[in-house]
């Protein structure tokens, strides 16, 4: 091959552009209606085909025999563009060209005439990397350039432009192109290089490129160069290094399923054929993904169009029927985890295994999970009795977006299923609670020290005990989640008993505590140093100067 693919078949006029139909038809529109702007603006991502239709553009308005703003390729204006041999065709790459001394330069030849053709086209791409210099050299010259200049920037970081060049000139966003677009083209290409090349090796390649043309015509000159006529998945998979799609929507189908044991030995053999982990982790979270907006609205699917095909997306909304988006974000938030921990795990694999199994709701229900808490220096394992059948518990980092995905719905507590159910009474809670501020010191010290702060059983209702703290800091720090059933599972056992707590403080109980007489002149001082000293314990801390 005496060029790589995007060049050799990069297109020459607006009838061969591909994608970006309302770019074209607007630029084709100010072409015949010969009212050409002084000033372009081109914005999107890598290879969506802005340099390309900057050319285009340059070669239409000075071709001599363009007819519905095709240019013609045949007369001397066109033919010398074609071979980059034209003069008032100047492109200039800002990433070399930043500084003000290279648009000084600019400025001083901007109004001299075209050597041959209608118009001087200057090209600027990768305007954003400018200095800031060399943007207000530009400004002035960009806002009332010659009658005989035309100014086309391109940019794929649109933010980085002073929002004075951008007023200045005619803006257009390219968009990344359709998953079809891209595989129509590749297929063109491997029809004109002679090659055999399968519908779904084209569609790997497509989805590789992520709407990006060049980068699409890049992989596919690629996989050409092995030399081989007659090119199959297997060979592409291998030089791009990734699974087929079907993995990953098939996986989706397993969890939907719940079948994880089918969902396990699929990873497996993966990994036994070779496969980059971390890329099948990242495609399976980007299905996942599209699977999550298909499920808020199918409407949405135009956020990954380029990405997939419509037969795909139908297979999607149907996936999407079988299972709630509380769990489809469940299984979001485990498999990001998931990739995070892949490269540093003894077994590549372990961590996806992982995700599935808690992904599926295949965890026991009474299985034991353990959460790590510091204290005095030291790392416990603290004994979390709270799994359910229906409801995944996660780990402590991943704890709080599972339950802002179930806000809305009431969370129930699960009770110790090896208790027996019952009522006690306030007597025997009372008798206990001895006992409770000790058992609960092999726990946690700082709940220890909060219940001993004038906390205290009140009243009993069936198995619900109601216990009053002095402050509402200190019910807030009771009703935390993990203290909470950190405290009804000691007290549960001592029972002998499934209970539930209610944290309620003295002022909601109608509990008024006097100060000691000796005390009362110094009432709110002493108030202040009791609520100070419990604070203290609770955290652990100590006063370091007074």
């Amino acid at each position: 091959m005496s060029s790589t693919l995007y060049r050799k078949y990069r297109p020459k006029n607006f009838s061969e552009i591909i994608g970006q139909k309302h770019i074209v038809q607007t630029l084709s529109n100010a072409i015949k209606n010969n009212r050409v702007a002084h000033a372009y603006l081109f914005t999107g991502s890598r290879g969506t085909g802005k340099t390309s239709i900057a050319r285009i553009l340059a070669k239409t308005i000075n071709c001599t025999d363009q007819k519905n703003s095709i240019s013609c390729e045949k007369c001397s204006n066109c033919k010398v563009i074609n071979d980059a041999r034209s003069l008032d065709i100047i492109e200039i790459d800002a990433a070399s060209n930043t500084g003000v001394d290279n648009i000084r330069e600019l400025k001083e030849t901007i109004n001299l005439p075209p050597t041959q053709l209608k118009h001087k086209v200057y090209i600027i791409d990768e305007v954003h990397m400018l200095s800031t210099g060399a943007f207000n050299a530009l400004l002035k010259t960009l806002e009332e350039p010659p009658a005989h200049v035309v100014f086309i920037l391109a940019t794929t970081e649109i933010h980085k432009v002073p929002a004075t060049i951008v007023s200045r000139c005619q803006k257009f966003d390219f968009a990344k192109l359709p998953l079809e677009n891209i595989i129509e083209k590749l297929s063109g290409i491997a029809k004109k290089e002679k090659i055999t090349i399968d519908a779904e090796s084209l569609e790997m390649i497509a989805i590789a490129a992520e709407g990006g043309m060049r980068d699409a015509e890049s992989l596919l000159g690629q996989v050409i160069s092995l030399e081989d006529k007659n090119i199959t998945i297997k060979e592409v998979e291998e030089i791009l290094g990734t699974t087929d799609r079907k993995f990953s929507a098939e996986i989706a189908d397993l969890i939907i399923k719940k079948d994880v044991t089918k969902a396990i030995s699929r990873i497996n053999n993966i990994v036994t054929d070779g496969y980059d982990l971390q890329i099948f982790a990242k495609s399976l979270t980007n299905y996942l993904r599209q699977l999550m907006l298909l499920k808020i609205n199918p409407e949405l699917k135009t956020s990954f169009v380029y990405e997939s095909t419509e037969e795909q997306i139908k297979k999607m909304l149907e996936q999407s029927k079988g299972i709630e988006l509380c769990e489809i974000i469940l299984a979001l938030n485990l498999f990001l985890e998931a990739q995070g921990k892949i490269a540093s795990a003894v077994l590549p694999q372990l961590p996806l295994e992982i995700a599935l199994i808690r992904a599926t709701h295949t965890f026991p229900a009474n299985s034991t999970e353990y959460t790590q808490q510091e204290t005095t220096g030291q790392i416990n394992m603290v004994q979390n009795e709270t799994s359910s059948p229906n409801m995944l518990q996660s780990t402590p980092d991943a704890q709080p977006k599972i339950s802002e995905i179930m806000e809305e719905e009431p969370v129930i507590k699960n009770l110790d299923p090896t208790l027996p159910e019952g009522d006690t009474d306030l007597y025997t809670v009372r008798n206990s609670w001895r006992k409770l501020l000790e058992e609960i010191k092999n726990h946690n010290h700082s709940l220890a020290a909060l219940l001993a702060s004038n906390c205290q059983p009140i009243s009993v209702s069936g198995n619900e005990i109601t216990v009053a703290t002095p402050y509402d800091f200190y019910k807030e720090k009771l009703n935390d989640h993990d203290n909470k059933l950190t405290v009804e599972s000691v007290f549960g056992k001592i029972l002998g008993l499934q209970i539930r707590l209610k944290i309620v403080t003295h002022k909601e109980a109608g509990i008024v505590i006097e100060a000691p007489k000796e005390e009362i002149k110094n009432d709110a001082p002493g108030e202040q140093n009791s609520l100070i000293n419990s604070a203290l314990d609770i955290m652990g801390a100590k006063v370091v100067e007074e």
